[in-house]
């Protein structure tokens, strides 16, 4: 049985065990359950802003549509922009998740979600297995955290190994309707080669929800706390369901 012990460590080796590199992040932490009748198209921005007079400040826009085909699997499909000096397409990505533990009464649900994700040019496709869990406390408090393994393929500039990355959340719904919380992206980089915690990237910081009429959004800022990520991430997102 998981006793909040259990919980703590997780959430532990999730937010301390792994980074991630990202110059404009467009992620989340996705939670593992699924709503039957959920229809919904999100759109979302994300800036990073130059740290040096070498660098272009990074934007990223992407808009997606998920639509449950029952209680268990959802499908979605993804598409990205890019703007670092050019406005360019970034990526294309389908993703099914399958929420084998229901939330019912307990705490804990979880999830598995597989990822596939093709680039423009000579760039690397990419697909994933995400291990996606949330607990819900007491006193409105939701944990998140997600384990996720990559590979690269179909250009000479793929990595050959398989990644491992995390990300993790906390965060607390308050008497108004919003939820305030902390976020955290990371990655190890490839399985065997983890390298030193400055050629890593970590990326932190606070997260605001709530909707406006029927629309839901969040607001995040992120900082980077290593050297291998930028210093500042602000990303902000719409959701409409139908």
């Amino acid at each position: 049985m998981m006793t909040k012990r259990h919980i703590y460590w997780v959430f532990s080796f999730l937010i301390f065990g792994s980074f991630q590199s990202f110059a404009s992040n467009t992620s989340g932490v996705h939670g593992p359950n699924v709503n039957a009748d959920d229809r919904s198209m999100q759109i979302r921005f994300a800036l990073s802003p130059s740290d040096m007079p070498t660098q272009t400040d990074a934007w990223a826009y992407r808009l997606h549509y998920q639509h449950a085909l029952n209680d268990r699997f959802r499908a979605r499909v993804i598409v990205q922009a890019r703007d670092r000096g050019d406005f360019e397409y970034d990526y294309f990505r389908t993703e099914l998740l399958y929420n084998f533990k229901k939330q019912g009464d307990g705490i804990w649900s979880s999830g598995i979600r597989f990822d596939i994700r093709t680039r423009e040019g000579d760039r690397p496709e990419e697909y994933a297995l995400n291990w996606t869990n949330q607990w819900l406390l007491n006193n409105g408090l939701r944990v998140r955290g997600v384990v996720i393994a990559s590979r690269q393929f179909g250009s000479e500039q793929a990595f050959s190994g398989t990644e491992i990355s995390t990300r993790s959340s906390m965060s607390k719904l308050i008497d108004n309707g919003l939820r305030v919380g902390l976020e955290m992206f990371n990655e190890y980089g490839e399985v065997g080669e983890f390298g030193s915690f400055n050629n890593q990237s970590h990326q932190v910081g606070p997260m605001l929800g709530g909707s406006i009429g029927d629309i839901k959004y969040e607001v995040r800022y992120l900082v980077g706390v290593s050297n291998g990520s930028r210093d500042n991430n602000v990303g902000l997102r719409f959701d409409k369901s139908f």
